[in-house]
């Protein structure tokens, strides 16, 4: 768990529109409204799903009907496409899979070939689901459909899933947004109840946001941290080094649970050294191999103040005996203890995006 809405948006429906509407004087379009506003943040089909968009819209799929007939060599003009689409009864049925059965049999009945007509009919579909432009097309007519029916909206509106959606930012911003919209609708009493129910979502959760009013969720300095930790994660994720790096670092962080020892603290230590060192090894230009070298030939600080506290905390690492190094102690003032521990994994996190190419920082304080 991150802290982000995505994660518990399956939760909300209970959580945040149920109560919402379990109030007097709520109006009946308020989920016509509220999807309008949702909209935006619905990511497009996939391929396999996208068949479905045409079939479901009206224009389309008489536009698909005729040209399945026309990839048989059939003149719609000449058999009467229209009427035999209409005489199926496939425009009146709501479920995707009858609407495409009823549409394959008028043009069976046309061309006299059933399997050829569930052929054509797919080619059609898909040419009609790969343009972008009558994608869009579609789209649009179907969320007018959707908002000019409270009853639609309302099932609509329940049915979109966490994996419906284009990502943290577009919840966000229609979760601000829905404010506004509620506002609209029925003033400040329906607009503050949301406002408060959106609040007790946030702290029953730990999501990483705090609210201000009238209704902005920004990010809290936990949530950004927990953010950077979960892309470094999966960074880390997409390399086997990597992968094995950030495991031994999270390893060495677990086992401090059977004893917060000097030894376990200096593997922590030495662990998370090592997965910034192989973070670096993959930037563009970068021939060295230790951390303090490193420093000189990334070229992302903004003073030459930042490289040097990495590299001071890398002289650290190195100088501390046990971390780096098996050499005798230089200038130790007393045992590494859990102070340094919590210390240096915060500030060695911290320099990550100084270090790495591959973690975007905008995405790590507003999500993705």
């Amino acid at each position: 768990m991150r802290g982000e809405f995505i994660g518990v948006w399956s939760e909300m429906w209970r959580e945040i529109w149920l109560p919402l509407i379990d109030q007097v004087d709520v109006p009946d379009d308020i989920f016509c409204e509220l999807y309008r506003a949702l909209a935006p943040a619905v990511r497009e089909y996939a391929e396999h799903d996208a068949l479905a968009l045409p079939i479901r819209d009206a224009i389309q799929l008489r536009v698909a009907f005729k040209r399945a007939l026309a990839l048989v060599g059939v003149e719609d003009a000449l058999v009467g496409a229209d009427e035999a689409l209409d005489a199926s009864g496939a425009m009146d049925l709501e479920e995707v899979h009858l609407r495409r059965a009823g549409a394959e049999s008028a043009i069976a009945s046309l061309i006299g070939d059933t399997p050829k007509a569930s052929v054509v009919l797919e080619q059609a579909l898909v040419e009609l689901a790969r343009d972008p432009e009558r994608r869009a097309e579609a789209k649009e007519r179907e969320v007018e459909r959707i908002v000019n029916d409270p009853q639609l909206s309302r099932v609509a509106f329940e049915e979109v899933q966490s994996s419906h959606l284009t990502g943290e930012r577009a919840v966000v911003t229609f979760l601000e947004l829905a404010h506004d919209v509620l506002e609209d609708l029925r003033g400040d009493d329906l607009s503050n109840h949301y406002f408060n129910l959106l609040t007790g979502f946030i702290e029953k959760f730990s999501l990483r946001y705090g609210l201000r009013r009238p209704c902005a969720l920004c990010p809290t300095l936990p949530g950004v941290f927990a953010s950077l930790v979960g892309d470094l994660r999966a960074l880390a994720s997409q390399d086997p080094h990597l992968n094995s790096l950030m495991k031994d670092f999270e390893d060495a962080v677990r086992d401090l649970r059977f004893g917060s020892t000097d030894n376990r603290i200096r593997t922590c230590i030495s662990k998370q050294v090592m997965l910034l060192e192989g973070i670096g090894a993959r930037v563009p230009g970068v021939t060295t191999n230790t951390l303090g070298d490193m420093c000189e030939q990334l070229a992302t600080r903004p003073h030459p103040a930042i490289k040097q506290a990495l590299k001071n905390l890398y002289r650290f690492a190195s100088d501390y005996p046990g971390i780096r190094h098996g050499t005798s102690a230089k200038g130790v003032l007393r045992i590494i203890d859990m102070r340094d521990m919590v210390a240096m994994s915060i500030l060695l996190a911290g320099f990550t995006p100084y270090i790495g190419d591959g973690l975007d920082p905008d995405a790590v304080y507003r999500g993705t």
